[in-house]
């Protein structure tokens, strides 16, 4: 019953996300939806397609979004973004109980319970089936890549192999990174088994791969794609940007570097010389320095940076306000905290093997994160893209989890070992009570003590491309408000001159009133955001609004930059529909300006309500978990002697 009600748990948190929210993604993803909506309209060809030609990954992820969105579309379903979250639900429900299966299946139903409540512990698992890209499409292959692997070792079929061989190769075509699980793998039949299996996967994988990957390139002909070597960023350029300082992430600038030469190898032949100079140029601390910045990045956030490629919607539901919005603090730290244990757990199981000297799953697991991490060390650091291998770091720390009981019982009774076991109790009361103690504590904080939140009418913060406002181009955004507000943000590309002025007008855009007026200095300009606070809530009848960016300077005083607003490009579709974005009176379609419309309100962060559920449930769970370990035996079936016979399957 316990694991029904936890894999229940699992399918509504996901279909609750998948059926409520309609967020829009940035960055890439922002750019696959472009494209997939003009191949719908084109007849499933590729149209405009340099950025596609400079990076090949994100050809598949296009070609199957472009699939869901024309099989929506011939049964009456336009509803893009739930096509796009049904399909990731899919993927992470996949994901999710392929390792399910194995933990179920090797170290039974207990252990199956523990992991489920480990994983309904991921925030990324869940907040990421919001967002549609290479990512999350590539989940699914890493866990049934491991799962049929599993089966392999269990089986020993051959064929298996075969299967592998064919997920790497489609998973590859999604996400090339998670071509790291291989030698992994390998390295894991030659220790495990000997090296005739060893050349028997490498072969069958290698047949599978190359046959798949030799025939993609003409299966994404059928879709009117061709490559190009002038725009095509080889693998070094990422190596090159792994490199640069102070944390090894993207940078505009190496981007602009790579894409000066016009073919693949000159791109090839500047990185590595590139590469050459700065590893000879570091010292050795400022390398450790980089190193280490890097690590941080990629590995200390437990959110998975989840909030800023998803964060743009028009439906600002309760759901946003706690995922997205100023109160997702709660989630990030629940999130923080438990990427922590899970990160300790990892470490705690890495020395299991020192200690039993097999070379086991956990073993193989253990050989993979190590392979990520050196992998991410070389490659552009983002916190995202551990996301991949975010359920084998689950997996892994289940088997941390394992053998800290393993280290508290008797191998052969099963029993608590006599010297640890009272003292184990004693001091796993005094930490839960601790803990009870530290979050009643909190009440105040979380329940009564009031803060100042933003309750949005318009969160457009997506914002790249520069709109200068000068003497001879006047800006204007329309959008509509239909509850009074007192907050106005706007992105700023590029600050004005100290000698520029400019005027900031908000209009009644129903009755042509002007309602506030704003006359600022260059010097008074910030980016990226310019906030303006108004003295009184606005609220116009009928609720449209234009707000006007005019230059004012008088004569020719002005000199030096303009102020330039931010705003993103689009081909067709807008991520602000109610708005529109007017150049000299010229509407500009299908984008609007980077703006905020809001209301400050003083609230607590939650309601005394929910403060006393969430606080009887930690209670719960706390006592709960200490009265099992109240048992002779703590850990059930994990310690009998079937559990040893399959052991060396793993």
């Amino acid at each position: 019953m316990i694991f029904i009600a936890l894999v229940t748990v699992v399918i509504v948190f996901q279909l609750f996300l998948a059926l409520t929210m309609k967020m829009n993604m940035y960055v890439d993803s922002f750019v696959v939806k472009q494209q997939v909506l003009t191949m719908l309209a084109n007849g499933g060809h590729f149209q405009d397609y340099t950025y596609f030609q400079t990076y090949l990954n994100n050809i598949f992820v296009t070609i199957l979004r472009y699939g869901i969105y024309n099989f929506g579309s011939h049964i009456g379903i336009e509803n893009f973004y739930l096509l796009d979250n049904l399909w990731v639900m899919l993927s992470m429900l996949i994901t999710i109980f392929s390792l399910v299966y194995v933990v179920k299946d090797s170290l039974g139903i207990r252990m199956a319970n523990l992991f489920l409540l480990v994983l309904l512990t991921c925030v990324s698992l869940f907040t990421y089936t919001l967002y549609f890209y290479t990512d999350t499409i590539a989940l699914p292959f890493v866990s049934l890549i491991i799962l049929v692997y599993y089966r392999y070792l269990k089986k020993g079929s051959w064929w298996l192999l075969l299967v592998i061989g064919l997920l790497f190769a489609i998973g590859y075509q999604a996400k090339p990174n998670l071509i790291i699980l291989l030698p992994a793998l390998l390295i894991h039949v030659w220790l495990a088994k000997n090296y005739k299996k060893f050349l028997l996967s490498l072969a069958s994988i290698g047949i599978m791969f190359l046959l798949v990957t030799s025939v993609a390139m003409p299966f994404y002909s059928l879709f009117g794609f061709e490559k190009n070597d002038r725009y095509e960023v080889p693998p070094t350029h990422f190596v090159m940007m792994g490199l640069s300082e102070p944390a090894g992430r993207y940078s505009t600038n190496e981007f602009q570097y790579t894409s000066s030469f016009h073919s693949k190898e000159a791109k090839k032949e500047a990185n590595i010389k590139v590469i050459k100079e700065r590893l000879q140029n570091y010292s050795a601390k400022e390398l450790l320095t980089l190193y280490n910045n890097k690590l941080k990045n990629t590995w200390t956030d437990g959110s998975r940076a989840y909030a800023w490629y998803i964060n743009s919607t028009n439906e600002f539901t309760p759901t946003f306000n706690y995922l997205f919005g100023d109160r997702k603090i709660l989630i990030y730290t629940f999130a923080q905290i438990f990427h922590i244990m899970s990160l300790l757990c990892i470490a705690i199981g890495a020395l299991r093997f020192f200690k039993c000297k097999k070379f086991d799953f956990a073993f193989f697991l253990n050989v993979t994160l190590v392979g990520v991490i050196l992998f991410h060390l070389i490659w552009e650091a983002n916190q995202r893209y551990i996301l991949l291998f975010t359920p084998l770091m689950l997996l892994s720390a289940l088997y941390g989890i394992k053998f800290l009981v393993e280290l508290l019982a008797n191998r052969t009774t099963n029993n608590w070992r006599t010297s640890l076991h009272r003292p184990f109790l004693v001091g796993s009361a005094v930490v839960f009570a601790t803990a009870i103690v530290c979050f009643g504590l909190q009440f105040n904080t979380l329940a009564q003590e009031k803060r100042p939140f933003h309750v949005y009418q318009v969160k457009q913060d997506y914002a790249y491309l520069g709109t200068p406002i000068t003497s001879d181009s006047v800006v204007a955004e329309t959008f509509i408000a239909n509850e009074p507000f007192d907050q106005l943000t706007f992105k700023v590309i590029q600050e004005p001159d100290a000698s520029r002025e400019y005027r900031i007008a908000l209009y009644d855009d129903t009755g042509g009133k002007k309602l506030r007026q704003f006359d600022m200095k260059g010097s008074e300009f910030n980016a990226p955001t310019q906030v303006i606070n108004l003295p009184k809530p606005v609220q116009a009848n009928g609720g449209r609004y234009k707000l006007k960016f005019t230059e004012i300077t008088k004569g020719d005083t002005g000199h030096g930059h303009a102020l330039s607003l931010g705003r993103y490009n689009s081909k067709n579709f807008s991520l602000y529909p109610a708005g529109k974005l007017y150049v000299n009176g010229k509407v500009m379609e299908h984008t609007n300006i980077g703006f905020t419309v809001s209301t400050f309100r003083e609230q607590p962060l939650m309601s005394v309500a929910a403060f006393w559920i969430l606080f009887t449930a930690f209670t719960s769970i706390l006592i709960g978990l200490w009265l099992c370990l109240l048992k002779v035996s703590p850990a059930g079936r994990i310690f009998t002697g079937q559990e040893d016979a399959k052991e060396g399957l793993f």
